[in-house]
């Protein structure tokens, strides 16, 4: 990146890392003048920065702000960000391996658990194999709740790690079968007959999670989506969709991973999830 003038609040930041969806770990190598206690620390950077003061801002909606800065994934080994957003890593947030997913797909993750406004003793399904949805089923346990996952048969290794969890399968491509199999796993739970809280964490995955969304139950969909079916309004579900994480979460899904809540080396290096791609490379 070439040498550019700094705003007063903006930070220049040394990769050390950075993800597949622009978020990246770092070191502040240059700093405006209201962001110099950012200066030389190590820090967690995410893909956007919003303006934290329109409408959509105030009112939670910072991954659409109309008024955001977006960095796309690239080789650039220096990037500028807004000293408002990025998070330093030091009062016990020491991260070594795969800290770069943190404010990347870990912080993805963390928005679909947080949109969705999970309750307590309320039955969760998640749809969709990806490191997304691995870091979700690791904060959903984290916060006491039991989802239930569908997965494809074939999945081997996924399946292993969500039954090491401790997570009800629905081992089928078949929506009636694995609503059969979630039904039975919340009844045992004592959960039966209340509306569901889907999560679908892949486009892709979207008609089976809207076939499992029965009336009133809750519909979240990580972005992009091309379409959702139109029987959903016909069982009065709520539907919410999901564009990006929210910068104000990485603090906490970082002291997560730092309390060992989420296994971030294991998350983003192993390939139990069955489309796993590479979530950290370096410039």
């Amino acid at each position: 990146m070439s040498t550019v003038e700094l705003a007063e609040d903006d930070v220049a930041i040394e990769l050390e890392a950075s993800s597949e969806i622009a978020a990246g770990i770092g070191t502040v190598v240059a700093a405006g003048e209201r962001a110099q206690v950012l200066m030389g620390k190590r820090v967690l950077v995410g893909p956007i920065d919003p303006c934290g003061e329109c409408e959509v801002c105030r009112r939670g909606g910072g991954a659409v702000c109309p008024l955001a800065r977006r960095r796309t994934a690239s080789t650039e080994k220096r990037i500028v960000a807004a000293g408002r957003w990025v998070v330093a890593l030091d009062d016990g947030l020491a991260l070594t391996s795969g800290g770069a997913a943190v404010p990347g797909a870990v912080a993805l993750a963390y928005t679909l658990y947080a949109r969705t406004g999970v309750a307590p003793r309320e039955p969760v399904v998640v749809v969709g194999a990806s490191p997304v949805t691995r870091f979700l089923v690791e904060i959903l346990l984290a916060k006491g709740l039991s989802p239930a996952v569908v997965a494809n048969p074939a999945h081997d290794a996924w399946i292993d790690w969500l039954l090491g969890k401790g997570v009800t399968v629905a081992r089928t491509t078949a929506v009636d079968e694995a609503r059969a199999t979630c039904i039975a796993a919340f009844a045992a739970d004592g959960l039966g007959g209340r509306p569901w809280r889907v999560i679908v964490t892949s486009g892709e995955h979207v008609a089976v999670g809207a076939a499992l969304a029965g009336p009133r139950a809750t519909l979240t969909v990580l972005a992009p989506v091309a379409s959702l079916p139109g029987e959903l309004a016909a069982r009065e579900v709520t539907v919410i969709t999901v564009a990006g994480a929210h910068p104000d979460l990485v603090v906490e899904v970082a002291a997560m991973c730092v309390k060992g809540d989420i296994d971030l080396a294991a998350g983003t290096a192993s390939a139990a999830t069955p489309d796993h791609r590479a979530v950290i490379n370096v410039p």
